[in-house]
């Protein structure tokens, strides 16, 4: 068990599955490299990364001979695959952890939509985002990880209506350096929903992120929701791998 710094040497052991690790490739961008820390057992890795107000724990494999080492958090955020849950649940509460799919597309696998109105979103239309999501705080639907300046940083697309944005997607990181990008804060406005506008948008965006050069294209997606999944898959996307998310407590 070492902490390994050597920037050059996690990517080789990033990409060996770099669409599961989108998010660690992405945290090597110099804006959250020195918030990363990279704990090795082997050649697996485990990542903790503290630039936001709570810690965020991701693994590459089953945690055997890290859990001890990362277990020194009261709380954290986690993205680790099921196997990791026996290693964590030595330590911590992973009752309410909630079962996601990994996605990805392929260039030659993308199949976009044809009805297409979403525009590109910028700095400017952040307030108009922030009221959109707020449309689904009462049903506990609001993207869970977005902040304003990801507008600027990365790529958005939304579908207007009278009304205001009526829907949009758009990402949670552009790693150029890496070719790695991850979409993200999708959402449609509940009145508008059943016209395809969110498939617009996620059209839009993915659209844009292969123009940009980006080799793997990820997103998340909760195994329960059969309708992304099915608007995602209708669009290229397949299913990579299974994995859980949410927040853990240490047992008292």
């Amino acid at each position: 068990m070492a902490l390994l710094t050597d920037r050059d040497e996690i990517r080789r052991l990033l990409q060996r599955d770099p669409v599961w690790a989108a998010y660690a490739l992405g945290d090597l961008g110099m804006d959250l490299w020195p918030h990363t820390c990279w704990h090795l057992a082997g050649e697996q890795l485990a990542l903790v990364l503290r630039a936001y107000s709570m810690p965020i724990l991701w693994a590459s494999g089953d945690l055997l001979g890290l859990a001890d080492e990362v277990a020194n958090e009261q709380r954290y955020s986690v993205q680790v695959r099921p196997s990791s849950m026996a290693e964590l649940g030595r330590f911590y509460d992973v009752s309410g952890l909630k079962r996601m799919w990994r996605m990805t597309v392929e260039p030659g696998a993308f199949r976009p939509s044809l009805a297409l109105r979403a525009e590109r979103l910028g700095e400017a239309d952040v307030p108009d985002l922030v009221r959109l999501y707020q449309d689904g705080e009462a049903t506990g639907e609001s993207p869970e990880f977005f902040f304003g300046p990801m507008v600027s940083s990365g790529v958005f697309f939304g579908v207007r209506d009278a009304h205001g944005i009526a829907a949009v997607a758009g990402t949670h990181l552009v790693a150029r350096d890496e070719r790695v990008a991850t979409i993200g804060n999708v959402y449609t406005r509940r009145d508008c929903r059943g016209q395809g506008l969110a498939t617009q948008a996620a059209t839009a965006v993915t659209t844009e992120l292969l123009r940009l050069g980006m080799e793997v294209i990820a997103l998340n997606a909760y195994q329960s929701n059969a309708a992304a999944i099915h608007i995602y898959e209708g669009l290229g996307f397949r299913r990579h791998c299974d994995f859980v998310e949410g927040i853990i407590e240490r047992r008292e």
